[in-house]
């Protein structure tokens, strides 16, 4: 009825106005003139665009109101989205937005307030969270940003400030939303230029330094959220260059290097300040020969890296080998072998190592800060970091295989059933294996062969297992687990219905549906257990479980008894075992 209304309307003002003066137009979608697509007024002389302006959508509701006068846009203009809510409102003078236009998403919650002068941006402007809650706010000039803008979180603190100097350079100023400053800096071109200060949320400056053209280029400076010294040095065209130290939480000299193009001559020292061990950092990992000292200053080591690995010979005092092994940076990995002073073997060993006191040294390659910063992103830590290692089983290690095992049951078919299993696998760590079982007993003989009156049952199960494994080793990776497994199967027999004559065949159904959690132990065989081959898994376990049993006939007592062997309880304790055979595919990404 709307449309039909401003039709009228319009009807209306023609008959005073247009005698000899507008003439009204009306569009149609539609070739049967049904769906409204505009109502125009044009002046008589010209055609030219004169008065009040209509457009619809196809689906009736208003698209675009306002009026022209002299074939130009003119007075007060409303746009709308196509639900009926208003989407921008304004006016134009001689065909160019003009004032205070505002504009409003499909809810009706207003987004943006823009100031216009001859229908370029000139003078305030505004986002909004929603109604009420400022977003950013400044000022344009043809366009084009000037002076202090302000952006704010949610909660109405300041977020972050520019103050925009001219066409080139901006001052910024981020803010974490307790109200502390988080960055100071500026930026010209675009490009972060000049000095550059982080700070930690408790208002303790966290990195100083400069850049050149967005790239770190000069002195840096690092320190802890306790105000002590982290880390210092220089930077040309962003790689680290000459002298560098790096400090603990106490500011205890840790580390020194002497860099070229970001590849270090490093030094490692103890909280006395000896000397623990010395070697080359390239990328921020440890590259080529380094050799490790005693307190007394002797070497106790050797080990030569490439990719962050390194293969380590450790030493008695009189040179004779004692240990070796893996390491990566300072952490012991993979098995390791001991050495008495003849260089016998003695033993063999697996590190473990306990979270809370195990920290890896590793110097990392400073990450790039940009806007917009998000609270967390707003600390730049220095490039030296001690990292506390996590719980084994879910510490992906560098360079470790991971790959997917395809598995069938070995023994299934003595168990009467069929198993199809893939598993993620990662190496020496963790396994994630869903295995599919077809059951059916007998396995063999066909049901209609079967005696009448003797249960038989099929069915099919899904099982889910989460595996923890154990180092591997000549005999193999030792692993416990968990799983959770449903079970559906129905139990039937041949019988006879004596209802009828003749006797008709009949089939008797119950159905079984139980849902169990268990844990167990196993052992499971790789040809390598860090690439394609050969496996061979065995387990054992008990799982707990409930279990319901509906009968699919009418209520009969004769026929129950028949079931009686295989109705279960409510609740259900099972042994769970089996072998998988299979094999492992090359390394996934």
């Amino acid at each position: 009825m709307d449309k039909y209304c401003y039709l009228l309307i319009f009807s209306l003002l023609w008959i005073h106005i247009s005698q000899g003066q507008l003439l009204l137009q009306t569009n149609f979608f539609d070739k049967k003139n049904q769906k409204i697509e505009s109502i125009i007024s044009l002046s008589p002389n010209d055609s030219t665009l004169e008065g009040p302006y209509l457009t619809y959508y196809p689906n009736g509701h208003k698209k675009i109101e306002g009026y022209y006068h002299l074939n130009k846009a003119d007075s007060l203009w409303i746009f709308y989205h196509d639900n009926n809510y208003v989407k921008s409102i304004g006016h134009f003078l001689n065909n160019r937005q003009f004032g205070l236009w505002k504009y409003y998403n499909n809810l009706g919650i207003k987004q943006r307030e823009i100031t216009f002068k001859n229908g370029r941006k000139n003078g305030i402007y505004k986002e909004y969270y929603d109604e009420e809650n400022l977003k950013l706010s400044g000022e344009l000039l043809n366009d084009k940003k000037i002076g202090l803008w302000k952006e704010y979180y949610q909660n109405g603190i300041i977020k972050s400030t520019k103050l925009i100097q001219n066409d080139t350079a901006v001052i910024l100023r981020s803010f974490f939303p307790s109200g502390n400053v988080s960055l100071k800096g500026t930026k010209i071109n675009n490009k972060r230029s000049g000095k550059w200060t982080y700070f930690h949320e408790n208002g303790e400056v966290a990195s100083e330094g400069f850049y050149k053209k967005n790239t770190k280029d000069g002195s840096w400076t690092y320190w802890n959220e306790n105000g002590t010294k982290n880390a210092e040095g220089n930077y040309t065209l962003g790689k680290k260059q000459g002298y560098w130290f790096f400090y603990d939480n106490n500011g205890a000299l840790r580390t020194s290097g002497d860099f070229s193009n970001d590849l270090g001559d490093i030094k490692t020292f103890d909280t006395a300040g000896n000397i623990q061990a010395r070697g080359k950092l390239l990328n921020g990992e440890k590259f080529g020969n380094w050799i490790y000292f005693n307190p007394d200053g002797k070497i106790i080591g050797k080990a030569i890296f490439e990719n962050g690995l390194g293969r380590y010979q450790g030493f008695y005092l009189d040179g004779t080998l004692r240990t070796s092994g893996t390491i990566e940076n300072e952490k012991k990995i993979g098995e390791w072998m001991i050495y008495d002073k003849n260089g016998n073997l003695e033993g063999k060993y697996t590190p473990i190592y306990d979270h809370l006191y195990d920290h890896s040294l590793k110097i990392k390659p400073q990450k790039d800060q940009r806007q917009p910063l998000s609270p967390k992103t707003l600390k730049q830590n220095p490039d030296f970091l001690y990292k506390p290692n996590l719980n084994r089983y879910f510490n992906k290690r560098k360079h470790e295989y991971n790959g997917l095992i395809f598995s069938s049951g070995l023994l299934n078919p003595m168990l009467n059933q069929i198993s199809l299993g893939l598993e993620l696998y990662c190496q020496e760590r963790l396994g994630h294996e869903i295995i599919y079982s077809f059951y059916r007993d007998p396995i063999f003989k066909k049901f209609r062969d079967i005696n009448d009156y003797q249960p038989y049952e099929y069915g099919h199960d899904i099982t889910i297992k989460q595996k923890f494994y154990q180092r591997d080793s000549d005999l193999g990776m030792p692993y416990f687990g968990h799983q959770i497994s449903m079970s559906l199967r129905k139990h039937e027999l041949n019988g006879l219905d004596k209802t009828k004559l003749p006797f008709q065949a009949l089939i008797i159904q119950c159905e079984e549906l139980s849902i169990e959690y268990g844990v167990y132990i196993g052992y499971k065989w790789m040809k390598k257990s860090d690439g394609k081959g050969f496996v061979l898994d065995a387990f054992s376990g008990i799982n707990l479980g409930i279990s319901k049993w509906t009968p699919l006939y009418e209520e009969n007592a004769l026929y129950d008894t028949y079931f009686k062997d295989v109705k279960m309880s409510a609740s259900l304790l099972s042994l769970n075992f089996g072998v998988m055979i299979g094999f492992s595919t090359k390394k996934i990404k």
